[in-house]
């Protein structure tokens, strides 16, 4: 069946789908990566989030980091002939394909579908629902740090949208270090003489109340 033909929809509407790994849509996508998506990536390698962006994404202005394409056939850095590579710990993007979801400032979700490589061989239905085929997916844990991590950008966003105006200046690159879960957690947990949390839930709350405290503390001084 076709991919249909809607433009965006709740997670009631009809919807499944299921991969045959024809592997067409590994190429040509920009994946980006939140904090949560590169600590588990990063463990999956066996390296810090410092050394997995170093060695596997880019950043690009207005977009922010993404993960690396080949060269040669512009394929996910990943992928590998048997499919891809980080499979257990792949990013959001990846999981909800041929989907996209979107969420408004309000928190409304949508979910988009995503155009499909014309010799696509997925297969389409309306067997189930939107619930159903993210359900399956295992992307609770995803989705849930995907919005905790949007939360605090838009604070973060207005916090220095206040400060331009009040001619106050905030330290931007401290915020954008910041983004490297395992420096910010390594720092944090050395300073205050703790032990480093070892369960990748456990280091995204923590790395998210480092965050948190860092915008509060330009609060208070401000």
């Amino acid at each position: 069946m076709a991919p249909p033909d809607q433009v965006s929809g709740t997670r009631g509407e009809p919807f499944s789908y299921v991969c045959h790994r024809c592997l067409r849509c590994c190429h040509h996508k920009l994946i980006r990566l939140n904090p949560y998506e590169i600590a588990r990536l990063a463990r999956n390698r066996g390296q810090t989030t410092s050394e997995f962006q170093e060695t596997s994404t880019t950043t690009l202005e207005n977009i922010g980091v993404v993960l690396r394409q080949r060269e040669a056939d512009a394929a996910c850095v990943f992928l590998t002939t048997d499919g891809c590579g980080v499979h257990p710990d792949r990013p959001l993007a990846c999981r909800v394909y041929p989907l996209g979801r979107l969420v408004s400032a309000e928190g409304v979700e949508t979910w988009t579908h995503v155009e499909p490589h014309p010799q696509t061989a997925g297969e389409y239905g309306k067997t189930g629902v939107i619930a159903d085929f993210i359900a399956g997916q295992d992307t609770a844990q995803y989705i849930e740090a995907t919005d905790e991590y949007a939360a605090w950008v838009r604070r973060a966003v207005a916090l220095v949208s206040v400060q331009v105006r009040g001619e106050h200046e905030i330290p931007l690159a401290d915020l954008a270090d910041l983004t490297d879960p395992d420096t910010a957690i390594a720092a944090h947990c050395s300073r205050i003489g703790a032990p480093e949390p070892v369960d990748i839930e456990a280091r995204k709350r923590l790395h998210l109340s480092i965050l948190h405290g860092l915008l509060d503390q330009y609060e208070e001084e401000t």
